[in-house]
């Protein structure tokens, strides 16, 4: 799934208890160290409302670099009336771990620390830029969304969340050709001294996905994949979405990131388009 574009730029945000210094408003903000930061971790305070201005279609939602709690739980709502007398969508009244289960207990080892819980560790999770990313099971039309998050027992004493993705995806109807990659690129500097010495400046690796739409008809390269080129250009919001179904890798394989370059639409055979796609991690 390729998630674009973000309405969350054009929505109007409301709800929950803000620092005066880190305000609601940074959920808006494309710059991620800036965070919104809650005024404490009460439940009043860690939640916040979405108008859209009209009903809108949305099939995932995100928050990029959030500083939640291993324990933390969320709810989202989506509704046609801004008091949510009745939803459209809903996570559910009971809420739903930020970070699920994704290891069975079989596979670890009596000694590790989350045998019981079959979570992530923090060791595991240090360095990845903490993205929740909720995908709806269908596309749900709504002007008004409710994204409320437990933590009461966070140690920091209050919740950070950097930006917000809402919005639709694009999910091809064949799936990418065998040879798409996943990995990690840094602009650290080496510097070697005449005795051969090195001395680093680590820079923050970041994450790239490149893949191949090979099998796409001429309805679905030029709706979707020319003209998401068109509007994304190199500098908007995608959000990448390795595979919806995944639990145990999201983790590594969701993040909100830029079109690096734009390929052009190729025709391979009759009645058939093909485009390459290379996906940078937004830090």
């Amino acid at each position: 799934m390729i998630g674009f574009p973000n309405r969350v730029d054009s929505a109007t945000l409301s709800g929950g208890s803000w620092s005066s210094s880190l305000p609601r408003s940074n959920l808006q903000s494309r710059v991620l160290g800036k965070v919104a930061r809650t005024a404490n971790v009460t439940t009043a305070a860690t939640q916040f409302d979405i108008d859209l201005g009209s009903d809108m279609k949305v099939r995932v939602f995100a928050v990029v670099n959030h500083n939640f709690s291993l324990f933390a739980t969320y709810r989202l709502r989506g509704s046609t009336v801004s008091n949510f007398a009745s939803t459209v969508y809903d996570s559910g009244a009971t809420f739903v771990d930020v970070w699920p289960v994704v290891y069975p207990s079989e596979s670890l080892d009596w000694e590790d620390s989350n045998w019981w819980g079959g979570k992530y560790t923090a060791e595991q999770i240090e360095g990845y830029t903490r993205t929740l990313v909720v995908v709806l099971p269908a596309n749900v039309t709504a002007r008004h969304w409710r994204f409320e998050v437990n933590d009461t027992t966070n140690a920091a004493g209050y919740l950070d969340m950097g930006r917000v993705f809402i919005g639709p995806v694009w999910q091809p109807a064949n799936n990418m050709s065998y040879g798409a990659a996943n990995g990690w690129e840094t602009k650290t500097d080496v510097q070697e001294a005449l005795g051969g010495a090195e001395y680093f400046q680590r820079r923050t690796p970041y994450r790239v996905a490149r893949f191949s739409l090979n099998w796409m008809s001429e309805d679905e390269g030029m709706a979707n994949a020319f003209e998401l080129q068109r509007r994304a250009g190199i500098d908007q919001d995608v959000l990448w979405i390795h595979d919806p179904d995944d639990t145990v890798h999201a983790l590594r394989r969701q993040f909100l990131g830029r079109l690096r370059q734009l390929s052009p639409i190729e025709y391979p055979y009759p009645l058939t388009q093909s485009a390459g796609f290379e996906i940078k991690e937004i830090l």
